[in-house]
């Protein structure tokens, strides 16, 4: 037991009051012959002690109280209760969920509970602690979860223990991880030996898996679009089914398909066009086959936004080239697209049949002009070219980096630096470029960002003799020989159009050596062509999900910029979005998204299935500067149903280098019978605030009121 003091010089209070004594003597050493001497000595103790209980009051005294504690081991139980762990692969067809609860409360549990003390928690995306009765842990009300985020589990366990004595964690899962921090990492950080259970079979049973269902995000009305779609099917020799095409209740299309026994994957694609424009959702479905494993990753959803006619696209150039060749091809297999090629050369009007535009109001029939260099020779107005993308609403869009004329429209300007050698550099997307829809030419933003990285080298003009404009938007980048960024593709909006700049030669090269399943080039040049064409003043504030159809269990991530009067980005505004299931109905989310450089974003928690429409509304100094609306999809199809068979390869990590164990129900008796455990023992201390006590005040004021009183009544002042 120690007496302390809450001030730092609190005991000076104690040695100033000190002379306070003597004064209360001094008053008291000539008392009336009516007030007797015992009464005198009490009259002086009742002033000396409301002195003392003042003194200690000031000092604010604290009574700090030290003890020995021993506390039993801990046994932390984790259990997963995401969706995988409802599949019935166990024994004797019972599902891994409750195999496991079986396990631990027959087998685990009793070799461990009477050395310590347990503790279970139910985790998927989130944590519950489960209930333990008479050393058994009680059944998860669900194993439903649509994620399994084995690390946040692990973090949250060292954070409820965090002062107490953890000894052993059992983790129980098909270490099928689908978000969150590495589990290894978290594990290992705990520093308690980990014993992990692996349920469910590590041999893929009988299954079909819609893998991926895409589609142009972007397409038009009345024109043939593709629905690309991938299966893999395991178990079912040469049985036969049926995959189905949607739209609503209406079924589009359909197509046989023969089932495979070794996990072959089968790709095709539907064609259907879309009636009118809008968003346009279709479902790819199979049905589910005998002795299936799950059947939840049967269907998948895809979506596109149609929009009305085909574009009219002039491409020119002054000198052929690899690059106007795979331009001119792509866009003639295009049937979105009506395209008029022109090649100019010296000493000859025209390669092509078709004559240059000879009036502004011809040229303004076109939706899209495509330059490709050098065009320094094209016989064609700048003027005309100028008014056709702010007045007309045109797109401009120049590729190769010999530019030249048009200075006051592109979106990049000659640089002051000197000019060397061209040089092959590796293209990356920029931060915004990760937002562009111009750029996005895969579902998911990491997977795009890794296609665009994965792409043969192109040639870039000399180090910085393009710059971009302040209000431009670099897309792709690459490096120069001192590591400064090389601007490769930039965009911009003029007027009531866009311009894209490809300042890069060589382009041609994605088409050949570019992804085996994703053609890249020809998602590039789509997406341009729509932004390039989609006519409208700049809105202040734009957003968009990285995502047209997101996996149940996903995290819905937006991005939004915001420009100022000037329509340059600013980076002071206060951006709130709200999400909403329908039209007019009352959001289920609403968020303010964090800035990030030139963006603002977040990620949202995951949402139930359905159609969700959000609106994000931007304000600078408390006035709305403009909203952006949009629209995404959450699909059945879970995370969870990505992937199911049990991953053993983490928990048996996992458990041998925490210094546990890897078990699985066969090798569960292995367990062992003894684990180390060991009582602890820590000082316990707990402090008393005795100057923060109603008691202190009590008696301070009833030695002042008993002294007053007695001296009232002996007639003393």
């Amino acid at each position: 037991m120690t007496l302390l003091t809450n001030q730092p010089n609190g005991w000076l209070f104690l040695a100033l009051l000190l002379p306070a004594i003597p004064v209360v003597l001094w008053l008291y050493r000539h008392p009336p012959a009516s007030v007797s001497a015992s009464l005198r000595r009490l009259l002086i103790a009742l002033r000396v002690a409301a002195v003392v209980v003042l003194a200690l009051a000031l000092a604010e005294p604290i009574l700090s109280l030290t003890r020995t504690v021993t506390e039993r081991p801990v046994v932390a139980v984790l259990v997963d209760s995401s969706r995988s762990m409802a599949i019935r692969d166990g024994t004797a067809g019972a599902s891994r969920g409750d195999e496991a609860i079986t396990l631990l409360n027959e087998i685990v549990l009793p070799r461990l509970a009477h050395d310590a003390e347990l503790v279970a928690f139910a985790f998927s995306g989130e944590s519950v602690e489960l209930p333990i009765k008479r050393s058994s842990v009680e059944r998860p009300g669900s194993f439903d979860g649509e994620a399994t985020d084995i690390g946040s589990a692990l973090r949250m366990l060292a954070r409820e223990m965090a002062g107490r004595n953890l000894g052993v964690v059992v983790l129980a899962t098909d270490g099928a991880v689908n978000r969150g921090q590495s589990p290894y990492d978290e594990g290992i950080a705990l520093g308690v030996p980990v014993f992990t259970l692996g349920l469910g079979s590590s041999e893929t049973g009988p299954d079909i898996a819609v893998r991926e269902v895409t589609t142009n995000r972007i397409s038009y009305a009345g024109e043939s679009l593709p629905i690309r779609v991938r299966v893999s099917s395991v178990g079912f020799g040469e049985l036969q089914t049926v995959v189905e095409l949607r739209e609503g209740n209406s079924v589009l299309d359909s197509r046989t398909l023969t089932l495979s026994a070794t996990g072959e994957e089968t790709e095709f694609t539907f064609r259907v066009v879309p009636g009118s424009p809008g968003v346009h959702r279709y479902t790819v479905s199979i049905p589910e086959a005998p002795g299936e494993l799950s059947n939840a990753n049967n269907t998948r959803v895809t979506a596109t936004n149609a929009v009305k006619g085909r574009i009219k696209v002039l491409l020119l150039t002054s000198r052929p080239g690899w690059d106007y060749a795979f331009l001119g091809h792509e866009l003639e297999a295009d049937g979105n697209v009506d395209v008029t090629t022109l090649a100019l050369v010296e000493g000859s009007r025209t390669m092509s049949e078709p004559r240059l535009p000879e009036t502004r109001a011809a040229l303004f029939e076109y939706d899209l002009i495509i330059l490709s260099t050098p065009y320094d020779r094209l016989p064609i107005e700048d003027d005309w070219l100028r008014s056709f993308v702010e007045d007309r609403g045109g797109g401009l869009m120049v590729v190769g980096s010999a530019i030249s004329g048009l200075a006051d429209i592109l979106p990049v300007v000659p640089s002051d630096a000197s000019v060397g050698q061209p040089r092959e550099t590796r293209a990356r997307l920029t931060g915004e470029g990760e937002i562009s829809h111009v750029m996005r030419v895969a579902g998911d933003r990491m997977t795009n960002t890794e296609l665009w990285r994965s792409l043969p080298p192109v040639w870039a003009p000399p180090e910085s003799q393009w710059e971009p404009t302040p209000d431009a938007d670099v897309l792709l980048a690459g490096t120069g020989a001192f590591g400064e960024d090389i601007p490769l593709i930039v965009s911009a909006r003029r007027g009531a159009g866009g311009v894209i700049v490809v300042v890069a030669e060589g382009i041609w090269r994605w088409k050949l050596s570019g992804p085996d399943d994703v053609d890249l080039y020809d998602r590039f040049l789509a997406n341009s062509a729509r932004w390039l064409t989609a006519r409208g003043e700049l809105k202040r504030a734009v957003a968009g999900t990285d995502k047209d159809v997101y996996s149940t269990g996903e995290m819905v991530r937006l991005s939004a910029q915001v420009y100022g009067d000037d329509f340059r980005l600013t980076r002071d505004a206060l951006v709130v979005v709200d999400i909403a299931r329908g039209e007019g109905a009352a959001p289920v989310r609403s968020r303010s998204l964090v800035p990030d450089g030139d963006f603002y974003r977040i990620d949202l928690e995951p949402l139930a299935p359905g159609r969700y429409l959000y609106e994000a509304t931007a304000e600078v100094a408390g006035e709305v500067v403009g909203t952006a609306r949009g629209e995404f999809v959450v699909e059945e199809f879970s995370l969870e149903d990505s992937e199911v068979r049990r991953r053993p390869g983490l928990l048996r990590k996992l458990g041998k280098e925490s210094g546990g164990g890897y078990f699985t129900p066969p090798t569960l008796d292995g367990f062992p019978d003894s684990v180390p455990l060991a009582w602890t023992t820590r000082l316990a201390a707990r402090e008393i605030e005795l100057w923060d006590s109603p008691w202190l005040l009590t008696a301070f004021v009833v030695l002042l009121g008993v002294e007053w009183t007695l001296r009232r009544r002996k007639g003393l002042p």
